[in-house]
């Protein structure tokens, strides 16, 4: 599934790039109940393979929507994947990717 659609990012202090999940993309998911994430240190391709995620109204890979490689993740939306139904930025990111 394309990404552009349904992330937010937005360029941090350190220079790293922070990816969340916008509105549309939790409209089009509906309420996400397992995300898969890769493990820090991964590099990501624009297009390339990103996140699984198991939802209320689908069940798919979604693409990155940036190169680099990811620094952090954020374990707590992992383990409690109901953060991403938010529409708080600071409870809804997925990773952190240095270009």
């Amino acid at each position: 599934m394309a990404a552009e659609s349904y992330f937010w990012i937005k360029k941090q202090g350190n220079g790293n790039v922070r990816i969340g999940l916008n509105d549309s993309g939790r409209d089009d998911l509906g309420q996400i109940s397992f995300i898969d994430v890769p493990a820090t240190g991964t590099k990501l391709t624009n297009d390339g393979k990103f996140i699984a995620v198991e939802a209320e109204k689908a069940v798919t890979d979604i693409d990155s929507p940036v190169d680099g490689e990811i620094v952090t993740v954020n374990q707590k939306a992992i383990d409690q994947p109901e953060l991403l139904d938010s529409s708080d930025e600071n409870d809804n990111w997925i990773v952190e990717v240095k270009a």
